[in-house]
């Protein structure tokens, strides 16, 4: 028989935080398919189908926590601990694992721009669906992306169509060489993305589960071009793009799993895909901001499609405080006073070139107001984004004056 002895175990619960981004106010919803709020959803949060997350420390909290998990929670424990809660260990003391593995690192890799998430989910007591709501106008979102990509991409980028004021920012298929985006959705409410990325696990060290045989998680960078949104927001305002080395470096990066060619990167820009490439010596930055729209329409790029949404949210809203008023001059002047401030405040940080409000009776015609309408007609001149610079060097003799 052994002598008798004392035997001191410490079980490493501990998950490193990395550096984040903070103070971004952008809404962002994902739709999870894979029982994502079941693993690390509170009890309420698994009753409604809608989880709210602030920020990424209370995102990975959630893997240390001992309250119970929902039945549908699919993953392994750790050391044959069972980590169904109401006991003394962590959910998921080996990190997130199981169906729900990829859905908890798309959240992560969004929570480090420092934008707060939305997760929308079949509710325990609901009848909506992981889609249904976020559909809901109701629920305040700015912005929508895919987790994973695959089939249910197209249904994402259809959420914000139908909604109509936020943007869908969905992972593009195929490879480097053939990447494309969803045509049945191309319109200005979609940002179609091209990318995976390869990065550490939860303790910042190979992942030795992984499914991948270079043992580094691998995830669409569509969540990381959804946190170059909220960074853009946080540091400037809607209406500028996110894309480039200012607004649109990409965190947490080992290396790409594919970094596009020049020649690649132009077919996908031709399809209005947008690439995530890896520069050397500068990092790691989302590299396009074209919407599905066409070409023609300035609606093409991402800072313009949002600059409207804005308008759409903000001047709609003063537009509903004038419901069951009195047609009158006196009305129309309000709202053209409550409307032209925000407007000139936009022109001023460079939003707009020009605008031209008419709320009058030229447009409020006897006929108008007689059927009940209230009609007022905005003129926007949008600011663009740069998307090619040309730069020319002349070599000039020394005799020969310059210009």
């Amino acid at each position: 028989m052994a002598r008798p002895n004392v035997t001191v175990i410490i079980n490493d619960e501990s998950f490193f935080v990395p550096g984040t981004e903070s103070g971004a106010s952008l809404r962002a919803g994902m739709p999870s398919q894979y029982g994502l709020i079941g693993a690390v959803g509170y009890t309420a949060e698994r009753k409604s189908g809608v989880m709210e997350v602030d920020n990424l420390l209370d995102w990975i909290s959630r893997l240390k926590s001992n309250d119970p998990v929902g039945s549908g929670a699919s993953g392994d424990v750790f050391s044959g601990i069972t980590t169904f809660g109401g006991g003394t260990f962590a959910r998921w003391a080996a990190g997130p694992t199981g169906s729900w593995k990829n859905e908890w690192w798309a959240a992560h890799n969004y929570l480090q721009y420092g934008g707060v998430l939305i997760v929308g989910s079949t509710g325990e007591e609901t009848a909506h669906t992981e889609f249904t709501v976020l559909q809901d106008s109701q629920l305040p979102l700015d912005i929508v992306f895919s987790a994973t990509g695959g089939d249910a991409v197209e249904t994402i980028a259809s959420i914000a169509t139908n909604r109509g004021d936020c943007i869908a920012v969905v992972s593009a298929t195929g490879d480097a060489t053939n990447a494309d985006g969803y045509g049945s959705t191309d319109d200005e409410f979609c940002f179609s993305v091209f990318g995976q990325k390869r990065h550490l696990n939860v303790f910042r060290n190979l992942d030795n589960t992984a499914d991948t045989t270079d043992d580094y998680i691998i995830t669409s960078c569509a969540a990381d071009a959804a946190g170059c949104i909220a960074r853009s927001d946080k540091l400037k305002d809607p209406w500028w793009s996110p894309a480039g080395f200012t607004r649109g470096q990409i965190l947490d990066v080992v290396s790409l799993v594919e970094n596009p060619t020049n020649a690649q990167m132009d077919t996908m820009y031709d399809k209005n895909v947008n690439p995530i490439v890896t520069f050397p010596g500068e990092g790691t930055v989302l590299f396009g901001d074209k919407t599905g729209a066409s070409s023609t329409s300035s609606l093409s790029r991402i800072n313009v499609s949002r600059l409207f949404i804005y308008l759409k949210k903000r001047i709609g809203a003063a537009a509903r405080s004038k419901l069951f008023e009195f047609n009158d001059a006196q009305t129309r002047a309000s709202f053209v006073n409550a409307v032209d401030p925000m407007l000139r405040n936009i022109q001023n940080r460079r939003g707009v070139y020009d605008y031209k409000v008419v709320c009058d009776e030229s447009n409020n015609t006897a006929s108008m107001i007689d059927s009940n309408q209230f009609i007022a007609d905005i003129y926007i001149k949008p600011t663009k984004s740069i998307n090619f610079i040309r730069i020319t060097f002349t070599n000039k003799n020394t005799a020969d004056p310059l210009g």
